[in-house]
């Protein structure tokens, strides 16, 4: 009699990371070394932004997706481990199963437990060996336990870099209201200017 066990192929993500994004320190120098205008550079970073938000985003689906799937490996580990267990001392192992998707359990008793089916997702169930079933699933847990390390080291890269664009669009923001502003006091000190020229003349 076989064991249906729960199991899903390792997917590894993919590590695409740019390089660290830097700090604009110097506003003033950063647009107008290419002559840059403001509206297309905000623009610009704000499409950063999105790109490192997003990849925020995905980055924590595939942590909660591996840190869902971690227990549920060990728990198949563990049902193996005793079916392992009875095999050897030739016992029956009686269990409860759930039947589709509704709650509902069932009773069974395995008597030959040697072999077993396991989910590898897509609809697909396989048949193997109690002893590859086990090596399947202790490398799918590694692999997972790996890929959870990676996924934490790339979100808080990702972090970093949403941060550092955050602030860099801030600072463009600024650096343009400041811009208006001194703009704007050089057009009012002209037309005082102006007005002092004018009076100046009617007065002579």
């Amino acid at each position: 009699m076989n064991l249906v066990s729960s199991n899903s192929l390792c997917v590894t993500p993919s590590s695409s990371c740019e390089k660290t994004k830097q700090f604009i320190e110097d506003v003033e120098k950063y647009m107008t070394e290419e002559n840059r205008q403001f509206d297309p550079t905000m623009r610009e970073l704000q499409a950063k932004y999105m790109q490192m938000k997003n990849l925020e985003r995905a980055l924590q689906n595939e942590k909660i997706r591996l840190t869902q799937k971690i227990p549920d490996v060990e728990k198949s580990l563990e049902a193996l481990k005793t079916l392992g267990a009875n095999l050897e001392e030739k016992k029956t192992t009686s269990l409860k199963y759930q039947m589709g998707e509704a709650a509902i359990y069932a009773k069974a008793d395995i008597e030959d437990p040697s072999k077993v089916f396991l989910w590898l997702g897509a609809n697909v169930m396989l048949e193997y060996p109690l002893a590859e079933a086990n090596q399947l699933l202790e490398n799918n847990l590694d692999n997972y336990k790996k890929s959870l390390v990676r996924a934490d080291r790339d979100l808080a890269f990702i972090k970093d870099n949403a941060t550092i664009q955050e602030v860099n669009l801030a600072r463009v923001y600024n650096w343009d209201v400041k811009r208006r502003m001194e703009q704007a006091k050089k057009t009012v000190a002209s037309s005082k200017d102006d007005q002092t020229t004018t009076t100046t003349v009617v007065k002579a």
